[in-house]
């Protein structure tokens, strides 16, 4: 038997093995010295890999078996630890579980290959000398140590000489093609077990490196023999041969396992720089492994995040009730609640990381590679999150002719996602240690360079050149030719990268739910969502908007906004249509009335119809053409009224934990990446705003259809719809338009959007000016005292804000008291008559109690203390009672 013993001098067993092979094999007698030697080479690492092919064997068997095989008897001669006893394969095969099965497999593997192809090599056939261990009694030990030597030296003389070149060879070319097998065999293994009992991974990753690279272990192999480990390496490894072997078993692994670090794939299997390098059993077999396991068992934990938070919120857009009947705080219990899942969610895979995987002696290097593959993983999910929640959005169903359709009237999904979004821009405390710039994978090279890395620049150019329309983005399979041009050059698959990332299975990525009425979502991506996808093969900035914190704020920003527009557009549109028939409505009416019969309708004259009849009559008599005074009343009912609709709905969609701050402090709000960190911009800032933009965007629409835009008389010729307009209807769409002006830019106090000289804002100051300009040329040209009415605009916009103030100031803001009107209200009250319509009266809004007050079930102990009270209330008025009947008998006796 030519494999080492378990027991001690193992080295001496083998000698005597490969001795009596030597002198007893009669087919060695027909060949010389060095023909012998080559032939004792063969048999025995022949018979070591077929001992190697026999544990493999097993290993693969232990994944699928609760036992071991009481076959791994002919692997007790294996050499073993001399402190530890040895590990017989069959032992306690009851209480054993696969687990430890293959932990014990592994190990007998790694001192095969310690002893068996390294150590006991370099001693028997280059050193031709090994250290025996004395069985006699410890007086004797003199005698005995001449004895030892002499035995070692008669062994070592039965055998033929070495060539130290063809044993470095020998042992060199076993260990190439045996170590990516053998590599391979374990991390399949391994991978099992992390699969199904993650929290023994790292008690085996700690076993292992205890026997590989542990201080005591590499003690123990130098006191084995007359040398030390490192001699034995030195001396029968040849490093450029076996490096070759593991670059061609890197250079076909999979992508994700170059995720964790593609810049040193053919330098970690050696410790140091190139001219200290050392081999090393750990680095070869399993550093690299565990890295890889750590970064599958990260993608499994996000993976399975990211389904409970997605399938949580599909659960709860499922079943929520109309927008319209949604309770703010319903809304923000339940997103908060999400929000809040997430965040620990993140923050345990994290710490059930750190805990399980990063080793104790190898801590720098394997805390290098889990911070990396955590910024990597923490991105992947952010992008994938935040696009499926972008593609959630805009889900659309098929009519019964197959055509999209999308119901924009429920706005559900569009309220709840953007408190989902906004809530995660500030609670998820986990991201600013997950995502520091300083794990990136560009910074934790080990090398510092940044070879095969790419910008985000460099991305945004591919990206641009794959959106042929311009829309910002692009579907899945543009997206993975965008990333194989931008990832070219490089050791990166960009195709592959989007596949993985979006977890999409090959061919079935594009197709679409063919039945009717099916919901289907947009496969599309932005270039937010790309740069956070493709974060292990890009350089992100260190801070700002390109650092990946800044990407993922700057994501949900614009999610946010999408959200409560479309929530607002939705929330506004039947008011909105009202207001606007009213508005076609008033126009149609000024265009055909005349200036007295409008003012009848409007009611501004209480003089009776036939007396303003008679008064025609008899200026028409008396030939007096003088011209009526135009009569100026309040701002339109319509505009009023979709104003109180507006702040009406913002008062309903708003609790008050809307009101407060969403981050302490600005240092808070700068270490989660959010820009204007000054600023605390509350969901009640948020919705007020797109509300503010929706209405004046629909008041400036209405302006531009119903009074800029020009009808045709039937010759072609445009005309405008004011020309048959008189004074007094001029003078109410005049006093309408400044009152929508006046209401938003003067007396709003808050902002419509983040810039003042947005193009939202330039377009809507552009209509509103323009129709102005419009309808105080008509004015001019009918003879209107335009000059005149002015002044009396704004007692009227006062009239509103006075009347109203309890609606809009939640709205617009508290009005400041400074509009005040300077001009002579006695000449006013000449020329333009009083206004004796009284102040606007609107009843309260009613109340959003949720729940009706219900009669509360006493306890029994209550019930009880109240009967012992009556009781005793009886008690005391029957004594008081038998008192005054005893006195009233008494005074009856003394009478008589």
């Amino acid at each position: 038997n030519t494999s080492s013993s378990s027991i001690p001098n193992s080295a001496h067993e083998t000698a005597r093995a490969l001795s009596a092979l030597h002198r007893l094999n009669v087919s060695f007698f027909q060949y010389n010295d060095d023909a012998r030697s080559t032939k004792l080479l063969d048999l025995y690492f022949d018979s070591k890999a077929k001992l190697i092919h026999s544990l493999l064997d097993q290993l693969s068997g232990s994944s699928g078996n609760n036992a071991g095989s009481g076959s791994a008897n002919n692997t007790s001669n294996n050499a073993e630890d001399g402190n530890k006893e040895p590990l017989i394969m069959g032992q306690n095969n009851g209480s054993e579980d696969a687990t430890d099965v293959a932990e014990k497999i592994i190990s007998k593997i790694v001192l095969i290959l310690q002893h068996d192809i390294i150590l006991y090599p370099y001693q028997i056939f280059m050193l031709r000398k090994y250290k025996l261990i004395s069985t006699t009694t410890i007086g004797e030990g003199k005698d005995n140590l001449g004895q030892d030597s002499a035995l070692v030296e008669d062994v070592m003389n039965t055998l033929p000489s070495f060539d130290h070149a063809k044993v470095k060879t020998k042992a060199s070319k076993f260990l190439a093609a045996h170590l990516p097998l053998i590599r391979s065999k374990v991390k399949t293994v391994l991978v099992g077990i992390a699969g199904t009992t993650a929290s023994r991974l790292g008690s085996i990753r700690q076993s292992l490196y205890d026997k590989t690279d542990g201080t005591a272990c590499l003690a123990s192999l130098s006191s084995e023999g007359l040398c030390t480990w490192d001699e034995a390496v030195q001396n029968v490894v040849d490093l450029k041969m076996i490096t070759t072997a593991l670059d061609g078993l890197s250079t076909a692994a999979t992508s994700t396992d170059k995720s964790m670090d593609n810049t040193t794939a053919s330098t970690s299997t050696f410790s140091s720089a190139p001219s200290q390098r050392k081999f090393s059993l750990w680095s070869t077999l399993f550093s690299n492994t565990f890295s890889s396991l750590v970064h599958s068992i990260l993608s499994t934990s996000f993976h399975s995040v990211h389904r409970q938070v997605v399938a949580t919120l599909r659960a709860s857009l499922l079943n929520a009730p109309s927008f319209t009947d949604i309770l703010p705080h319903e809304a923000y219990r339940n997103t908060l609640r999400i929000a809040s899942d997430l965040d620990a969610a993140l923050e345990k895979v994290s710490d059930d990381a750190h805990e399980l995987l990063v080793h104790a002696e190898e801590r720098e290097e394997s805390e290098r590679r889990l911070r990396q593959s955590l910024y990597v993983q923490t991105c992947e999910i952010m992008g994938r999150l935040l696009n499926e929640l972008r593609r959630m959005l805009v889900a659309v169903g098929t009519d019964g002719e197959g055509n999209n359709t999308k119901d924009d009237e429920d706005a559900t999904k569009e309220l709840i996602v953007g408190r989902l979004c906004y809530l995660l821009k500030f609670r998820l405390t986990s991201l600013p240690k997950l995502l520091d710039p300083k794990s990136s994978p560009a910074v934790l090279s080990r090398s510092g360079s940044k070879i095969g890395m790419i910008t985000v620049e460099e991305l945004q150019s591919a990206f641009e050149i794959a959106d042929v329309d311009d829309d910002g983005l692009i579907n899945f399979e543009e997206a993975m030719e965008a990333m194989n041009g931008a990832f070219s050059g490089t050791q990166f698959h960009g195709a592959e990268m989007v596949r993985d990332t979006m977890l999409l299975t090959s061919g079935a990525d594009d197709k679409t739910p063919s039945n009717v009425g099916a919901r289907s979502t947009p496969k599309n991506l932005t270039l937010s969502e790309l740069t956070l996808l493709s974060a292990r093969g890009l350089r992100h900035d260190v801070s700002g908007p390109g650092s990946s914190l800044g990407t993922i704020q700057r994501t949900l920003d614009n999610i946010v906004g999408s959200c409560f527009s479309r929530w607002a557009t939705a929330a506004l549109s039947s008011n909105t249509k009202s207001c606007s028939s009213l508005v076609a409505q008033f126009m149609t009416v000024s265009s055909t009335a005349s200036d007295a019969e409008w003012t009848r309708l409007n009611k501004y004259n209480t003089t009776s119809e036939e007396d303003l009849i008679n008064e025609e009559i008899s200026q028409v008599l008396e030939g007096d053409a003088s011209t009526p005074k135009v009569q100026i009343g309040t701002v339109s009912s319509f505009i009023t009224s979709y104003l109180i609709s507006v702040a009406a709905l913002l008062n309903k969609s708003i609790s008050p934990s809307d009101s407060l701050p969403p981050f302490p402090s600005s240092e808070y709000a700068s270490a989660m990446g959010i820009e204007n960190s000054k600023e605390s911009i509350t969901m009640v800032d948020t919705l007020r705003s797109c509300l503010l933009k929706e209405s004046l965007s629909s008041l400036s629409n209405m302006l531009r259809t119903n009074v800029l835009e020009t009808d045709s008389d039937g010759d072609d010729t445009e005309i405008s719809k004011l020309h048959k307009f008189g004074p007094s209807a001029s003078t109410q769409l005049l006093l309408d338009i400044k009152f929508i002006s006046h209401c938003f830019f003067e007396r709003n106090k808050y902002t419509l959007a983040d810039e003042p000289s947005s193009d939202f804002i330039m377009n809507a100051k552009d209509i509103l000016r323009d129709a102005e300009v419009k309808v105080i040329a008509h004015m001019n040209e009918s003879g209107g005292d335009v000059e005149g009415a002015l002044p009396v605009f704004e007692l009227r916009y006062a009239d509103v804000y006075l009347s109203c103030s309890m609606f809009l100031s939640s709205l617009l803001g508290e009005d400041d008291g400074s509009s005040s009107s300077s001009f002579n209200k006695e000449n006013f009250e000449d020329n333009y008559g009083q206004n004796e319509h009284p102040y606007l009266v609107h009843n309260p809004l009613p109340s959003s109690r949720r729940f009706t007050l219900l009669p509360i079930q006493a306890e029994q102990s209550v019930k009880e203390l109240q009967l012992i009270r009556n009781l005793e209330k009886e008690r005391a008025e029957k004594a008081e009672a038998e008192k005054l009947t005893g006195a009233s008998a008494a005074a009856n006796a003394v009478s008589s």
